[in-house]
């Protein structure tokens, strides 16, 4: 696990600003029926023979959302059967302490943990949370939302509803829709992702409609947002989405020579650790070190620069004198941010993720200034240059770990570096 990503948590944990954002991997344990055992019951209660065929198709290609509304629809049903059916299965109750059941519900009993969400249907969470106020649903809660920061009670919202009301799941798209159009939802939602930040527990992130959630309001979350995966599961184009589409950072885990349950509890054990005076210093020096702008003297006195690739395609452009000057300079900054960055433990999705909305912005630009308007590779260059300056990456960083002005008009020669990257100043080659 990476450390710099385990001290910004305790930190967070420190001063009540963690969400656990809890999903069906937490039940398993408990040995509730799966998805697609769920499903293959609902088929053979609700459909003739002669339809299974087609729900069995989406379940092998996982989709589960229109497996719902097939039953829906060739079995003439509306979602109450169905809710109650969920009900059923999912509302296993437990002796809280005197479970014997191994599992992660007992490890997020801690003081700095207040507020809480999930999508899972069962009560599970309330069994091992002793005294903790359950809403159905996130639209349940009609009082202030300060009050929900301010008072040192607990709280869990079901925001896909609770086996507790079958009336209150949300079942079908028309459901899910009508949940996620809702103005006190969404608006409720804004507070909780700019005040805090989720940590998402037991979630492969498959569930279509979270992933819509998290996407839909990452323009809104001002925190940093976290999600604990078994590195097994992602390959590195999902690691790359997760971190430019949903805004989040990835915490991996090994389950070689461990469990998930093992492994998340050595996280939650971790981040809720109180946080010694020494270990407080060292997590403030770190965060210095790390973004510190450039100095006079790491400018004026590097290395020189005409051999590499970025300067000799200025070079080629007929980029010259104070212009390409200031561009070495640029490269500079942004180098030493990315080396520091990486040096302190810095996720790669990080800088990934920054650098994918330089080059977006870069390949609009040249489109825009040079094709489509004619215009020269210094006038494309300056433009690049004036919007790079205020380039949005705030979902990506903190006021933390926020690259400089420089820094960030640097990020374009660091591609233009890359032999791999197509970054030019026109249509000139080497």
């Amino acid at each position: 696990m990476n450390q710099y990503i385990i001290n910004e948590l305790k930190t967070k944990y420190n001063n009540q600003k963690i969400i656990p954002f809890i999903g069906a991997g937490l039940s398993i344990p408990f040995q509730l029926k799966s998805w697609n055992d769920l499903i293959q019951e609902l088929k053979e209660s609700f459909l003739n023979e002669v339809h299974w065929p087609m729900i069995d198709f989406d379940l092998e290609i996982g989709e589960y959302q229109s497996a719902i509304e097939n039953i829906k629809k060739y079995g003439c049903i509306d979602d109450q059967p169905i809710q109650e059916k969920i009900a059923d299965c999912y509302s296993k109750r437990t002796e809280g302490t005197n479970n014997t059941v191994d599992n992660n519900y007992k490890d997020l009993i801690k003081e700095n943990f207040r507020l809480y969400l999930t999508t899972n249907y069962d009560r599970l969470i309330e069994d091992h949370i002793n005294k903790i106020n359950s809403f159905n649903s996130l639209t349940d809660y009609t009082s202030n939302m300060q009050r929900l920061f301010d008072n040192q009670e607990k709280y869990l919202f079901h925001i896909h509803g609770s086996v507790s009301n079958p009336d209150s799941i949300i079942i079908s798209s028309e459901k899910y829709d009508e949940l996620y159009s809702d103005e006190i939802f969404d608006n409720k939602m804004k507070v909780f992702s700019s005040s805090y930040s989720f940590l998402f527990l037991g979630f492969s992130f498959n569930d279509v409609f979270v992933k819509s959630l998290v996407k839909n309001h990452k323009e809104h979350f001002k925190g940093t947002h976290y999600m604990l995966v078994d590195s097994k599961e992602l390959d590195a184009k999902q690691r790359g989405e997760l971190s430019r589409e949903y805004g989040l950072r990835v915490i991996e885990y090994d389950t070689s020579q461990s469990t998930h349950i093992q492994e998340i509890r050595r996280l939650i054990s971790e981040i809720t650790e109180e946080i010694a005076a020494s270990d407080e210093k060292k997590i403030a020096q770190s965060k210095d070190l790390a973004y510190t702008a450039i100095g006079i003297d790491d400018l004026l006195n590097s290395e020189p620069h005409e051999g590499n690739l970025f300067y000799r395609k200025l070079e080629i452009a007929n980029i010259e004198g104070k212009l390409i000057e200031i561009s070495k300079y640029f490269y500079i900054a942004a180098e030493k941010f990315i080396r520091t960055s990486r040096k302190l433990g810095l996720p790669k999705e990080f800088i990934d993720g920054i650098l994918a909305e330089v080059f977006m912005k870069y390949k609009e630009k040249y489109v825009e200034i040079y094709d489509i308007e004619g215009r020269t590779s210094k006038e494309l260059l300056i433009k690049i240059h004036e919007n790079l300056e205020n380039i949005n990456i705030d979902r990506l960083v903190n006021n933390s770990n926020k690259p400089t002005t420089a820094e960030s008009k640097g990020f374009i020669h660091i591609l233009a570096d890359d032999e791999e990257k197509n970054v030019w100043w026109g249509s000139e080659r080497l």
